[in-house]
């Protein structure tokens, strides 16, 4: 066993904690849209959605580092060792700000951290898009017969923007379970509740879909 091998075995272990834990966050958050259920009984589904969404959120900022091993590893980029120490302290202050902002999510502070994480989260997009756009036409780091990881680092680069959207399309939310608690349940209340679910389907599933793709091209390197 090498230090490859481990980086590998950690690596997998990412994807499916990522989607497989993320997919009870999508089950909880749906189901507490369901205006039969009592009011107490929405806000637990909907705070456990919240927690357990802790996992697949490291799990997705993990891959950074975790993948920058791999390549690492597999000779496509030599990496020093001060920049091997860049990437990971980076992704360790974006885990910590994130985290920070999703354990606080119903206070202020929570609400600003959150902010900050995604203009963290838009930066680490963007710039991975740009970098395999680059390589994709020969001037980039990434070398023209490892097509497959500009590909899978530009996906990833797309789901952190994809994952924006999604925190954007839930952003009312948190307003309407407020207005519930005070109002009780009211046509208006539940069509925002319900309208917000119906909305962030399409980017969840697409999400999903995404990071599949990105494990099935690093599994086959068909591309």
């Amino acid at each position: 066993m090498t230090g490859f091998d481990i980086w590998k075995f950690l690596h997998i272990m990412m994807f499916v904690f990522w989607i497989g834990t993320d997919l009870g966050v999508y089950l909880s958050a749906r189901k507490s849209t369901d205006p039969k259920l009592s009011f107490e009984t929405r806000v637990l589904l909907l705070h456990m959605a919240l927690r357990i969404e802790l996992l697949p959120r490291t799990m997705w900022k993990a891959a950074l580092p975790l993948g920058v091993m791999l390549i690492d590893g597999m000779g496509i980029i030599d990496f020093s060792a001060a920049g091997l120490a860049l990437v990971w302290l980076f992704s360790f202050a974006w885990w910590a700000v994130s985290m920070f902002g999703a354990w606080h999510y119903d206070k202020p502070i929570g609400h600003r951290f959150a902010a900050v994480t995604n203009w963290l989260t838009g930066i680490v997009g963007i710039g991975l898009i740009a970098v395999a756009v680059v390589s994709l036409t020969g001037n980039g780091p990434i070398p023209a017969d490892a097509s497959w990881l500009s590909w899978k680092i530009g996906l990833y680069g797309l789901i952190n923007l994809m994952v924006i959207v999604m925190i954007r399309i839930f952003d009312p939310l948190g307003a309407a379970f407020g207005r519930l608690a005070v109002e009780g349940s009211t046509p208006e209340i539940e069509a925002i509740i319900s309208g917000v679910m119906s909305r962030s389907t399409w980017i969840i599933w697409m999400t999903y879909s995404t990071i599949a793709l990105v494990a099935f091209i690093a599994t086959t390197k068909f591309i």
